[in-house]
């Protein structure tokens, strides 16, 4: 083992699937990470908050699966290279035990068609570097899982998708229009960037980005839908706040409802906003 800057002990981990999708369809489905929210279930949102040339720096906020629960949010910066399939990963700043993380992510063609994925971790950690390890492998083996389950599969990714988006001017600040909305979603307490809330009902996440952008993503997708998302975004033009609201949604089943209700839902999400 060799030690960080930090002289904490560096140890590493190494995972790789076989998928039975072309390489650079594998490599595009987990790099462009506007998709996540599709690709991983437990994905939030996603907000790319710089970006020069192949390297970018993404902020994530992920609803942890299992029974633990929980909220986990945290930033990384890539380098991506669309001509090799591999992409550098470095996380930035600590999350629990893990002090420091990164690794790469390579996709290889098979000769007879497909890929094999490999990923390679390194971190340093607090904890018990084997416990840490092990964490580590059951989240990278369900990420694994989840990446080749839905780029096997033709319509996960494309025709099970509905986004419905529309737009308004509204009159005042992107700072009054951002605080109605607010007092729209279930409370927070303090300033995180993401909380839990209940509605009429409904247990959700809400997320706060910026002030100018705000998620809304129910933690049991209204049936028959398997995921749902709602969004604001803001920004200040000429003759008010521009709110663009969208919702994001697949159904492999009962589309035409989901889709009704996707399109109402935005045309509420507006009126939240203060459109008349």
């Amino acid at each position: 083992m060799t030690t960080s800057t930090t002289d904490r002990e560096i140890h590493r981990t190494r995972a790789g699937i076989e998928i039975d999708a072309s390489a650079d369809t594998v490599y595009r489905a987990l790099t462009h990470v506007a998709d996540w929210p599709l690709l991983y279930p437990w994905i939030a949102h996603t907000e790319i908050v710089a970006q020069d040339g192949q390297d970018d720096e993404v902020k994530f906020w992920a609803v942890r699966p299992g029974p633990e629960g929980g909220l986990r949010i945290w930033t990384s910066r890539r380098t991506l290279d669309p001509v090799a399939l591999r992409m550098d990963f470095a996380q930035q700043g600590s999350v629990g035990p893990i002090k420091e993380l990164g690794g790469t992510w390579d996709f290889l063609p098979r000769p007879g068609g497909g890929c094999q994925v490999v990923s390679g971790h390194w971190f340093t950690t607090d904890a018990d570097p084997q416990d840490t390890a092990g964490e580590l492998d059951r989240h990278g083996g369900l990420q694994m899982r989840t990446l080749k389950s839905k780029t096997e599969q033709p319509g996960a990714l494309t025709s099970d998708v509905i986004r419905v988006e529309d737009r308004a001017v509204v009159s005042g600040s992107v700072a009054e229009v951002h605080a109605r909305l607010l007092a729209a979603l279930p409370p927070r307490e303090g300033d995180d960037s993401a909380w839990f809330g209940t509605r009429d009902g409904v247990r959700s996440v809400q997320i706060e980005h910026g002030g100018h952008t705000l998620v809304q993503k129910p933690l049991t997708p209204p049936g028959p839908a398997e995921l749902y998302r709602r969004r604001w975004r803001l920004t200040q033009g000429p003759g008010g706040v521009v709110v663009r609201a969208d919702v994001l949604a697949v159904a492999s089943a009962g589309r035409d409802r989901v889709l009704e209700l996707a399109t109402t839902d935005v045309r509420s999400a507006l009126v939240l906003a203060g459109q008349r």
